[in-house]
């Protein structure tokens, strides 16, 4: 029971009562007894139906996050800066009230007054102009968030929730990585090979010292499988 609550093994034995200096070697002798292996299948059975789910439940929840793209909920933009299409490339205002108001500001203070020289109409979710002297082109970068009050289907599977930080808002995401473990896992795209050996092809001695090495290999393939060039990955297909 104490392995279903987080499937760390050692820190599992060593919360039921194991020795911690051997509870590695003790996690790894239990999930190899027949007898515990089905217990747990037994557990996870009756988790499983307590929360009313199924295993594909799973299957497709984690085929979905691999399958979102990441950007229908937070984007990098290069946004054109002040100068990109002002008027001779002069300084360029989003409307007239916001220059007024810049007008009045340096008026106030002594400053120089501005000039609309460059005209009116900047919008910051534009794109920057090669010829820009400015920026050279390169405009300035702006992080995007989606409105999470709206989010799309495929924006939904991804989001959990935000976070506040030194720097500002982020956003959390469901891990991809952990969605193609468990696909990988289901289609047995590789399979786990534990060696029983110790140094030098030698038993593993028991001194809770010597390690148990995991292996990752492909599954036997009966018969040849053709291969093809891969395409570019198309979230939406």
């Amino acid at each position: 029971m104490e392995y279903l609550t987080d499937l760390n093994a050692t820190q599992a034995a060593i919360r039921a009562g194991y020795a911690k200096a051997g509870a590695k070697v003790t996690a790894h002798k239990l999930l190899t007894n027949a007898n515990v292996r089905a217990e747990l299948a037994r557990q996870s059975e009756l988790r499983f139906q307590r929360l009313s789910l199924k295993a594909d439940d799973l299957i497709v929840r984690a085929a979905a996050i691999l399958a979102a793209d990441p950007r229908a909920l937070t984007a990098h933009h290069i946004n054109p800066c002040r100068y990109c299409w002002g008027i001779g490339h002069e300084y360029q205002w989003k409307t007239p009230r916001e220059f007024r108001d810049a007008l009045t500001l340096a008026t106030s203070e002594g400053e120089p007054e501005p000039t609309d020289a460059g005209g009116f109409g900047y919008r910051i979710d534009g794109h920057p102009n090669p010829a820009c002297p400015e920026c050279c082109g390169l405009g300035w970068p702006r992080a995007v968030f989606a409105d999470t009050r709206n989010l799309s289907p495929e924006a939904a599977i991804l989001f959990e929730g935000v976070e506040q930080t030194r720097d500002g808002l982020k956003i959390k995401m469901a891990s991809k990585e952990k969605a193609f473990d468990i696909l990988a896992r289901v289609h047995r795209l590789f399979v786990a090979r534990h060696e029983h050996t110790g140094k030098d092809g030698k038993p593993i001695e028991h001194d809770h010292k010597a390690r148990a090495r995991v292996i990752l290999v492909p599954p036997k393939v009966a018969t040849a499988i053709e291969t093809k060039p891969l395409h570019p990955f198309n979230p939406s297909a």
